[in-house]
């Protein structure tokens, strides 16, 4: 597997998630398409979200329920993808979700390998954890490495220990058949000090090793977080905008709802 591969097989998996085509992503492509749970779908977050929206590969695609999809078709087919998320188009996407009873949830962004790179030793005493993944239930350090959604179950983690004393821990877990999503858990005493950088390159190149693509996520925001997805040999790939129910929480503390 090259990067060449790993690109293709996200774009499969993109298209199956967005219910198009994969060349709807060839640079230069805004497309609206309408929301469906295809079979093979990424099902981390797999809620009835009423829009999603990716941009990949120099294209953006949304895909919402139909009434949405026709708005989002009249203002912004045609636009120029790769500004799509700019502050001045985010407020647009949330204006015309408000008028839907919906709002933004959350923008991440998603990395993926490069397998050319060199392989990483573990910089600490690690021990691999393939099965059983229930014991760590109240485990702290699962909280951000273990999925606790049946739908995208563990497949493998790595505890990185330090005087025989876990550390850290990352997992990464089936959100589809095409990519495993890795998460990273670090124990505050042990933070800033590059463990979250080898820990999750050491299981990246496991994960490969076992024929998946990796891929690594946080909120545009978190560049602490992101950061250590860089340092582990992932580079960015696609960022994606989901949506959600409007509750108008801030209206109801202000009195004006």
């Amino acid at each position: 597997m090259n990067k060449i591969d790993v690109i293709a097989t996200v774009k499969k998996q993109l298209a199956i998630d967005y219910n198009c085509k994969e060349s709807d992503f060839d640079y230069g492509n805004l497309v609206v398409t309408e929301f469906a749970q295809n079979e093979g779908r990424n099902m981390c977050a797999d809620n009835d979200r009423a829009m999603r929206a990716v941009c990949f590969g120099g294209a953006a695609v949304f895909s919402a329920k139909p009434k949405l999809a026709a708005d989002l078709r009249r203002i912004f087919e045609g636009k120029d993808p790769e500004w799509i998320f700019e502050a001045n188009s985010l407020i647009m996407i949330s204006e015309i979700l408000y008028l839907h009873g919906h709002t933004i949830d959350d923008m991440h962004q998603y990395y993926v390998p490069d397998p050319s790179l060199p392989e990483t030793e573990p910089a600490y005493e690690t021990e691999w954890v393939e099965s059983g993944f229930e014991r760590f239930k109240n485990d702290p350090l699962a909280k951000e490495a273990l999925s606790c959604d049946p739908n995208t179950p563990n497949m493998v983690a790595v505890i990185a220990k330090e005087n025989g004393r876990p550390i850290a821990m990352a997992g990464a877990s089936a959100d589809s058949p095409l990519l495993w999503q890795i998460g990273i858990s670090v124990a505050p005493e042990a933070r800033g000090k590059g463990v979250a950088a080898n820990l999750v390159a050491v299981l990246k190149d496991r994960v490969l090793k076992m024929g998946k693509v990796p891929y690594y996520g946080s909120a545009v925001s978190h560049t602490l977080s992101l950061s250590a997805g860089v340092a582990a040999g992932f580079f960015p790939c696609w960022t994606q905008i989901l949506s959600k129910a409007r509750t108008d929480e801030f209206l109801g503390m202000h009195g004006t709802r």
